[in-house]
């Protein structure tokens, strides 16, 4: 298939020479390949099927992949029965809980003789990442005008080799658009990557909305360089569904002036306005509802928080 534009070019380019030590272009390398030597030739009908699962977060994954793999129109499958027409996949856990300890592993087994495809996640998202790893291995062949999958039969047993595979944003300092987040969620799901840090808050700028504290949005950069509750739960929701944590970044106490905007009585005094003051009882009080109202925001284990400012003495 034809790549999708990834924002991670640099990444995928240095896996891309470890996956060619397999003779497989799929990054990252998987973790067990055994290869065959035959074309295997891929119908333009072709679908997937979810067996014994009733998994949303599947079905919608399986409308992205076959718009991503199949780009090309193509209606020439003379010999629809040598063609792999249909993947089967498997889940073992309904669970679709998603955080560090969460299993992303999956075997993909493809037969040529006779076609034929399975894929089988430990969870919805090893799931996905073996849908990733799919769409690399399906091919458009310009020249036949036919979709193909090379080194046919394989197997593929992958897991990853670490739990956090991360990549941070800056809206603080850099406000991004929703519509840039979405495809920078979509470009870590081609590399599987699995968390989104980002990094919300600093001393620049304030840009997200809180219900308990509403002036504290005051500190943005403009008006219209926010994020509402409702984008960042949206946001959330997008990332789970592509099988990668949002992990969001408050810096507190060092790193905020920006919250002095909207609660000056939070901070020392007009001239300095970070750290927090930790002398006045607001700055516990709007800290602890602050955490209270992110936690049904932000649902990760993991909140990044503390920035201690080095201090001259």
């Amino acid at each position: 298939m034809d790549r999708r534009p990834l924002f991670l070019g640099l990444v995928f380019l240095s896996l891309l020479a470890n996956a060619g030590a397999v003779g497989v272009s799929v990054v990252p390398q998987p973790l067990n390949v055994v290869l065959g030597k035959t074309t295997l030739e891929v119908s333009h009908l072709f679908n997937f099927t979810a067996a014994d699962s009733h998994s949303n977060t599947l079905k919608m994954a399986f409308e992205r992949y076959l718009g991503l793999i199949f780009s090309h129109s193509n209606s020439r499958d003379p010999d629809v029965q040598k063609m792999l027409s249909v993947m089967t996949v498997t889940i073992d856990s309904e669970d679709e809980s998603l955080q560090l300890e969460t299993d992303e592993s999956y075997r993909l087994e493809i037969s040529a003789f006779p076609p034929s495809a399975h894929l089988q996640g430990a969870t919805v998202y090893g799931a996905l990442r073996g849908l990733e790893t799919f769409s690399q291995l399906v091919t458009y062949n310009f020249l036949s005008g036919k979709y193909q999958i090379q080194n046919a039969s394989l197997s593929i047993h992958d897991k990853p080799r670490f739990p956090h595979r991360g990549l941070m944003i800056d809206t603080s300092r850099h406000f991004e658009p929703i519509m840039t987040i979405r495809k920078i969620i979509d470009s870590m799901s081609y590399a599987k990557l699995n968390v989104l840090h980002w990094h919300v808050v600093d001393s620049q700028s304030f840009p997200m909305q809180s219900l308990s504290y509403p002036k504290l949005w005051n500190g943005a950069y403009t008006r219209q360089e926010r994020y509402t509750v409702d984008d960042a739960r949206g946001i959330v929701e997008y990332a789970r569904q592509r099988g990668i944590r949002v992990l969001a970044e408050f810096d507190m106490p060092g790193h905020a002036a920006s919250w002095c905007v909207g609660y000056p009585e939070i901070c020392p005094a007009p001239d300095c306005t970070q750290p927090l003051n930790p002398a006045a009882n607001e700055t516990f009080n709007l800290i602890e509802g602050l955490l209270k109202e992110l936690s049904g925001v932000f649902v990760d284990d993991f909140i990044h928080l503390v920035r201690i400012p080095k201090i001259s003495l």
